[in-house]
């Protein structure tokens, strides 16, 4: 399935340039950072989104095997919030059809289906966000390629992130990406260590590695070919599928590398949504929804409170909670073999 290409009626308003992937296009990476640059400048909501980022603070929680960053981040309350039962989403507009994006927002077209929108309540110095023009639900199994394709067309620099509809999407109604500045996460520099590696096999020159020790279940694909790397998501997808005895997609979030013409894909199996203690009462509730991000060791807390009080017990047991368990990781893999 491919998303339908640009239709004449889209609002040309809303398209401050465009980038259809040929030899005649401009680095992408530097579109996207004058992008940023001309919205703060037009649009206020981002503005004042990136001037709250300033004051956001941040504390390190070494865990066992691991650590993760805490980020104070009052402006992601809506975000960590979000209603995403289906109800809720068919009773509103979706914030990411070009009818409902705010006056001043422009973005990128990509490769006439997309739009490269820049995120008004940023977790990063440069958060974005790539939205498929045409509403249509979040799903990953027909979309890996242009995740992988964007992050060859976004370099070195940035790291490509996706949120399955039941495990972080706070657009589950909408397809769309993330892009962030390569190095935010912790995850990043972990998964290149040997000592928190397994490698499982190798498939059409494609490696897959599973992570040891870092607190969550985490498999891990790397080659040079991402047609190749496409396919084997592919046939990992459909054995989560076979484990899980269903025909939607099992919940995952994942992050891609692109370094020195080589992609490494990381997927995180979930187990649920939110733990528990999101929606305990009082002082007993911890405002955490993982999503990519978090799996990725950057715990945002909109609520001072979580951000002050969080320790590595609490973050083992999140993670614990939220990611699939080692019994049914193994089964998937035997099911994949």
């Amino acid at each position: 399935m491919t998303p339908r290409p640009l239709d004449p009626s889209t609002p040309v308003d809303k398209i401050y340039t465009a980038f259809a992937g040929d030899n005649n296009s401009t680095n992408l990476s530097s579109l996207c950072l004058e992008l940023l640059s001309e919205q703060k400048k037009t649009w206020l909501q981002l503005r004042e989104g990136y001037e709250s980022l300033k004051n956001v603070r941040t504390r390190e929680i070494p865990c066992d095997g691991f650590s993760v960053r805490i980020q104070h981040n009052p402006g992601r309350i809506r975000s960590t919030m979000a209603d995403v039962a289906e109800k809720a989403i068919n009773g509103r507009p979706c914030f990411l059809c070009l009818d409902n994006l705010p006056e001043a927002q422009k973005g990128i077209l990509y490769r006439d289906t997309y739009l490269i929108l820049c995120n008004p309540a940023p977790v990063f110095p440069s958060h974005l966000t790539i939205s498929s023009l045409n509403h249509h639900p979040q799903t990953i199994a027909d979309y890996i390629d242009t995740l992988l394709q964007l992050a060859g067309n976004f370099g070195d620099r940035w790291t490509m992130l996706y949120n399955g509809p039941k495990c972080g999407a706070s657009a589950p109604d909408h397809l769309h990406f993330q892009a962030i500045p390569s190095g935010q996460m912790a995850i990043e520099k972990e998964c290149l260590e040997e000592k928190s590696l397994t490698r499982i096999t190798g498939v059409g020159g494609v490696y897959i590695l599973r992570a040891r020790g870092l607190g969550r279940e985490i498999i891990i694909m790397e080659g040079d070919d991402p047609a190749y790397i496409a396919s084997v998501f592919k046939e990992i997808l459909a054995a989560m599928k076979k484990v899980h005895h269903t025909d939607g997609e099992p919940m995952v979030n994942i992050a891609v590398f692109h370094k020195e013409e080589r992609w490494r894909l990381l997927v995180f199996p979930r187990a649920k949504h939110r733990p528990d203690s999101f929606f305990k009462e009082g002082n007993d509730r911890i405002m955490v929804s993982p999503a990519v991000i978090e799996m990725g060791g950057v715990i945002v807390t909109p609520v001072e409170k979580d951000f002050e009080g969080l320790n590595a017990s609490d973050v083992e047991d999140i993670y614990r909670e939220v990611s699939l368990n080692t019994g049914i990781m193994d089964s998937i893999l035997a099911a994949m073999a």
